[in-house]
């Protein structure tokens, strides 16, 4: 709900939970936004605490040197871990959670800076990519709008000419020998210009 991949965000929620501490790129995306950064302190705060309570009531029951009071406090403890595991999956409980997290969530700023790395994996099989201009090429001399670029539905970010850069190019900015073009779109469909 945050913006962040399902799995990434299972997977980060489970490890700030367990308190495993997994350190990846994706842990930079959690830390960048505020609220996905107070989601993993609750997390981490509600994994510790009940870490801690189950291993406060098994050295209470050891204190005792009774088999009994062990066991009761265990099962205790068990039946509450799997009541509250019960509350928390029922379908009820979670779209109720679900609509305050997005209510919340609606009421954050529509513009917001997001990471590269997140945003390149939005679509499946689009990427960034550098197509270097040579002799050969069959967009050399046209314009980005008369390009086989946007037949191919490929977005030219930036054009690196010489020792400059236009970072924004137009639609009439012509391509010229040794451009390199920075272009954003379905990988296959830049490779395919690039081959030809």
């Amino acid at each position: 709900m945050t913006g962040l991949d399902e799995k990434r965000a299972y997977f980060q929620a489970l490890s700030a939970f367990t308190g495993t501490g997994f350190t990846t790129k994706d842990s930079e995306l959690v830390l960048q936004d505020d609220i996905r950064r107070k989601i993993i302190i609750f997390l981490m705060i509600l994994g510790n605490a009940g870490l801690v309570t189950v291993i406060t009531t098994l050295v209470i029951s050891f204190g005792t040197g009774k088999l009994m009071p062990l066991l009761s406090n265990a099962g205790i403890v068990l039946v509450l871990i799997f009541i509250l595991f019960k509350i928390l999956t029922h379908k009820g409980v979670t779209k109720f959670l679900n609509d305050r997290i997005e209510s919340r969530l609606e009421k954050r700023p529509t513009f917001q800076k997001r990471p590269i790395e997140q945003i390149l994996h939005i679509a499946h099989n689009y990427g960034i990519a550098e197509v270097s201009i040579t002799k050969g090429c069959q967009d050399l001399g046209k314009t980005l709008s008369e390009s086989s670029f946007r037949e191919n539905d490929i977005l030219v970010l930036a054009i690196e000419r010489e020792n400059d850069v236009i970072p924004t190019p137009k639609a009439t900015d012509r391509i010229l020998m040794d451009d390199t073009l920075i272009c954003y779109g379905k990988l296959p469909n830049i490779e395919k210009i690039i081959s030809t």
